[in-house]
C-alpha cells in the first residue's frame, strides 16, 4: 500500500519500480539474516542504532549479500545515504567496510544442534514462529523448506474468468499483448504469467477476462464445489476475489450474497463484479437485522475467515514481523464465533466451507474440530470427495484441505468441508 502511494506521488521508470520493490521486499523477507550479519561481521550493535541509520545498513548488507554489487558501489551507496545524516555518515562508512570485508565469516548457530535458532535466523523468520511449526510439523527439514519458499518471490497466477473465455484462449489473448504465460499445474482455470509490469492495462483486463488469484485461492474457492443455480454466502467476501470466481463457477445463475462490514469492500467488489459479468452477485452488510431476514438457506456458506495470514509471507514479508503469538488466540477465537454465527445460514443438506490462508493448527484444525464438537448436525467431508482428481493430493489424514508453499508452490491455505444434517432424509 505505501509502495503504491509512493509510486503515484512521486514519478519513477520501470527499472527504478523494480529496484525499489526489489530491496524493500528483499530486505523485508531476509531482514533476520541481515541483521545478524550486521552485528556479527561489524562492532555494530542493533539495540543502539538510530532506525534510519539501521536501514541504510540493511541496504547495504542486502547488497553485499544478495547482490551483485562491488564493493566501491556499495561504499558510494552508503556514503549518499548519510547525505542527511552527516553525523553518522563515519559510523556507517566503517560499518559497511565491515559488512563488506567480513559477510562471508559469519558463523551462524549450528543447523544440526540448534534448529530452532538456525532457521529463525538464517531464513529470517521470528523465533516463536519457528518454534511453533517445529511442534505442529515435528520435523526441522520441512520448517525449514517452508521459510525457505517464504522468501522466494511468488509468481503471477491469474485466474480466467469462465463468463468471459477459455484458458486457452486468454493465454493466446495475451500473447498477443506481449504476455507469455503457462497453465498452472493444480488449478484448471490459472495461467502462470512471465512479467508483472503492466498486466492490468491489457485490454484482457479491461474486458474482465481474468483476475489476479493465487492457484492455492482458486483452488479453495473450487472447494465449495458451488453450482448453477445454488445460493451461496460468501460470509467474508473482501474485495471479492473469490465471490467473482464463485460466479463464475455457478456462471452466473443463482446467486451469490458477498457479505462485508466494510462498504469500501464492497463497493470495489461491484466494480469488479460489473467488469467482469458477475451479475448474480449481491452485496449485504451483515448486521443481525439483516441475516435475519435472510428468508433462503444456503446451499453453501463459504467462509474466508479473517486470519494471521502465516500463509502468505512470500507476498507478505512484511506481516511476519508484525505478528505477535496474542494474535493467534484473538483470530482463533473471533474465528470460532464467525463459524458459529454463519453456521445458521445453511440449509438442511448444505455445506459450510471454512477456509484461511494460514499455517497455524489453533486457526484451522482446532476451529473447526471445536466447531464440531459443538454442533453434533454437522459432519465433515473429506476434502478429496468433492473432486478426487483435483483435491486428492491436498487431503490430509484428517481429511481437510491443505495447500504449502514449499510443497504445491502456492500460498499455504486450509479448508475444510462440512455438510449439515438433512433430517427430513434420515431413515
Amino acid at each position: 500500500m505505501l509502495l503504491g502511494e509512493l509510486f503515484k506521488k512521486e514519478i519513477f521508470s520501470t527499472a527504478e519500480k523494480a529496484t525499489v520493490v526489489e530491496f524493500i521486499y528483499g530486505i523485508l523477507r531476509h531482514r533476520g539474516r541481515i541483521d545478524y550479519i550486521i552485528e556479527h561481521a561489524s562492532r555494530a550493535s542493533l539495540p543502539e542504532i538510530d532506525l534510519n541509520i539501521l536501514n541504510i545498513l540493511r541496504i547495504c548488507t542486502y547488497q553485499a549479500v544478495f547482490m551483485e554489487t562491488s564493493p566501491a558501489g556499495i561504499i558510494n551507496n552508503a556514503t549518499a545515504l548519510c547525505v542527511d545524516e552527516k553525523r553518522f555518515g563515519g559510523f556507517v562508512k566503517r560499518t559497511v567496510e565491515g559488512i563488506i570485508r567480513n559477510h562471508d565469516k559469519v558463523t551462524f548457530p549450528d543447523k544440526e544442534k540448534m534448529p530452532l535458532e538456525y532457521i529463525s535466523i538464517y531464513h529470517s523468520h521470528p523465533h516463536w514462529i519457528v518454534e511453533k511449526w517445529l511442534k505442529e510439523f515435528h520435523e526441522p527439514g520441512i520448517v525449514e523448506a517452508l521459510c525457505t519458499a517464504n522468501n522466494h518471490e511468488p509468481p503471477l497466477t491469474i485466474r480466467v474468468n469462465p463468463l468471459k473465455t477459455k484458458r486457452d484462449s486468454l493465454q493466446k489473448t495475451l500473447e498477443h499483448e506481449g504476455y507469455t504465460s503457462s497453465p498452472t499445474i493444480l488449478s484448471p482455470f490459472g495461467l502462470v504469467v512471465d512479467k508483472k509490469e503492466g498486466i492490468f492495462r491489457t485490454d484482457a483486463f479491461s474486458n474482465g477476462a481474468f483476475e489476479v488469484q493465487d492457484e492455492g485461492s482458486q483452488l479453495i474457492t473450487l472447494l465449495t464445489g458451488a453450482k448453477p443455480g445454488e445460493f451461496v454466502v460468501d460470509a467474508c467476501a473482501g474485495n471479492g476475489g473469490k465471490s467473482l470466481f464463485l460466479s463464475g463457477l455457478m456462471k452466473a445463475q443463482g446467486t451469490v450474497l458477498a457479505l462485508d462490514t466494510h462498504t469500501g469492500k464492497l463497493a470495489n467488489l461491484r466494480r469488479r463484479a460489473n467488469r467482469s459479468g458477475a451479475s448474480n452477485i449481491r452485496t449485504m452488510i451483515p448486521d443481525a437485522a439483516a441475516l435475519q431476514e435472510l428468508k433462503s438457506p444456503a446451499d453453501c456458506v463459504f467462509i474466508d475467515a479473517p486470519c494471521s495470514g502465516m500463509g502468505v509471507f512470500r507476498r507478505n514479508p512484511d506481516s511476519k514481523w508484525r505478528l505477535a503469538r496474542k494474535d493467534i488466540r484473538e483470530l482463533s477465537s473471533k474465528q470460532k464465533e464467525i463459524l458459529r454465527e454463519y453456521s445458521g445460514l445453511v440449509k438442511p443438506g448444505g455445506r459450510l466451507v471454512y477456509a484461511t490462508c494460514t499455517i497455524s493448527r489453533e486457526e484451522n484444525e482446532d476451529v473447526v474440530r471445536d466447531f464440531l464438537d459443538e454442533r453434533k448436525d454437522f459432519h465433515l467431508i473429506p476434502a478429496s470427495e468433492m473432486n478426487p482428481e483435483i483435491f486428492g493430493k491436498f487431503t490430509t489424514g484428517e481429511g481437510f484441505f491443505r495447500s504449502l508453499p514449499h510443497v504445491h508452490n502456492t500460498d499455504g491455505f486450509f479448508g475444510a468441508v462440512m455438510r449439515l444434517k438433512d433430517f427430513g432424509t434420515m431413515q
